[in-house]
């Protein structure tokens, strides 16, 4: 008897479980077949369709898509939307030859985000560049970046977000990415403009800061001079020659102005466009002392004079942080480890860090993606408008090379290129002169557009055929009442 009973709760217990699990799927149900829920989910896309276009055009592309087009919850509400539309067309069962029209919208819409899905998640969207010439092969993609190290035979990469403005950025320990060197990089800058600096350095060389002002435009410009480095050592600002170390060699009647170390400090010659010639001495302990070179009013303030002195290049955040003239990335790696130093790196940029006895070469990069095959730029065409230096049109002929040349083709701005199902299409140019010239090459692959497309078609018709109907429909009926 106590056997029977048993059976009997269990079988009564299992009973009560499978219609309690039975009336939760069915109020799931019927929340996602309810009217309510499709309305809301298409106000909900409408509403962050409107945001992401208002960003896009106040900020640029990646800022909105950060924040909507590929956040977690714009994702969620087109898969919500996905499920109430199948849930929808299922709940039709079985069907008749009047859904049709149904169907076919509803089936076109699910096309269109299965689509939208496979073009988020295998899509394409880069840049190629290639001088005349050249071969290349590697796409730059927008938005990520990576951090590439190297200490000894031991190469490892670090993938970083991309993150607007005002985001938090959480540091990324190259540790924990399975680099032996205790680094860290601590620092992000999503617009990031250079910023040069000098200290004292016991294996530097001598570097002077100034400031030109006056003059008829009534000037005020800063200048360093560095021995250190060739470029840094002769500087022209108009038609006024500085050189630090070395004599100004100008042109006649042109002002030059000739800085050379001493055993206290520092001398300066200066030449006015006339010929007439200053000399000066200076301490090393200079701050803010005005020479008159005797320049039309011009004066030169000498700041600071470090006899031994490096360079310290560094980053700040842009006066420009959005649209297309915002600059590109920067990166702060610091190592946590004893005596630890700190570098910065622009996007493109290579360095060389020392910590704790070795040698770790950096690179930060775009995130890149390698083709199967290269293309090779024979030409690069211009034409401009007549009479005139702005272009017209231009164009690339490139060669296809996939293990072996595959023939040439030309890219315009209206005819882009088909190979191996990536589209290449002419966006831009880099000039130089008199030449190569570099071709920027939009790359972009979209494995969901054939559904997109279909399901574009069979929306408009199912809209078509759905008003057909109500049209033949109302035809009948008008036919039977007279």
């Amino acid at each position: 008897c106590s056997s029977r009973s048993w059976i009997n709760n269990s079988a009564r217990f299992a009973a009560d479980a499978e219609t309690m699990i039975l009336k939760i799927l069915m109020r799931f149900w019927k929340i996602f077949v309810s009217l309510k829920l499709a309305v809301s989910l298409l106000l909900s896309l409408a509403a962050s369709t409107a945001v992401g276009t208002i960003l896009e055009s106040v900020y640029d592309t990646p800022t909105a898509q950060y924040w909507t087009y590929r956040s977690f919850w714009f994702r969620g509400i087109l898969l919500l939307l996905g499920v109430n539309i199948f849930c929808v067309a299922m709940s039709r069962i079985p069907w008749k030859p009047r859904h049709t029209p149904f169907l076919m919208a509803h089936v076109g819409i699910l096309m269109m985000l299965v689509g939208s899905a496979l073009t988020d998640r295998y899509g394409l969207d880069g840049i190629l560049k290639i001088s005349e010439g050249e071969t290349g092969g590697i796409v730059e993609l927008p938005g990520d970046s990576v951090l590439t190290l190297q200490e000894g035979t031991v190469t490892k990469s670090v993938r970083i977000p991309w993150i607007p403005t005002g985001v938090n950025f959480k540091p990324i320990s190259l540790k924990r990415e399975g680099f032996t060197q205790d680094l860290e990089i601590d620092q992000y800058l999503s617009h990031a403009e250079p910023f040069i600096d000098f200290l004292a350095n016991e294996q530097g060389t001598p570097a002077v800061h100034f400031r030109v002002s006056g003059g008829p435009m009534a000037i005020s410009q800063d200048m360093w001079l560095w021995i250190g480095d060739p470029s840094w050592a002769r500087i022209q600002a108009g038609p006024a020659i500085f050189a630090l170390g070395t004599r100004a060699e100008t042109r006649k009647g042109f002002p030059s102005l000739s800085i050379f170390p001493t055993s206290s400090g520092f001398r300066v010659e200066a030449v006015s466009s006339s010929g007439v010639k200053v000399v000066k001495p200076f301490s090393e302990k200079v701050e803010r002392e005005v020479f008159d070179p005797g320049w039309k009013n011009i004066k030169i303030t000498f700041l600071k004079w470090i006899p031994k002195a490096a360079i310290l290049s560094t980053y700040k955040p842009s006066r420009v942080q959005s649209g297309m003239q915002a600059p590109p990335q920067a990166i702060h790696v610091v190592s946590r480890g004893p005596g630890g130093t700190g570098i910065w790196l622009g996007l493109g940029e290579r360095a060389q860090m020392q910590d704790q006895g070795k040698s770790i070469e950096m690179g930060f990069l775009p995130d890149r993606l390698f083709l199967p095959f290269s293309l090779r730029l024979e030409r690069f065409s211009i034409e401009n408008y007549n009479g005139t230096s702005n272009p017209a049109s231009y164009s690339s002929r490139v060669t296809v090379l996939d293990g072996i040349p595959r023939g040439q083709a030309t890219i315009s701005m209206n005819e882009p290129l088909h190979y191996h199902g990536i589209t290449f299409y002419q966006a831009s140019y880099e000039e130089a002169m008199p030449r190569p010239v570099t071709t920027i090459l939009s790359v972009n692959r979209d494995p969901g557009r054939p559904l997109k497309y279909w399901g574009s078609i069979l929306i408009v018709l199912g809209s078509i055929m759905l008003f057909a109907m109500k049209y033949i429909s109302a035809a009948r009926a008008r036919k039977v009442a007279t």
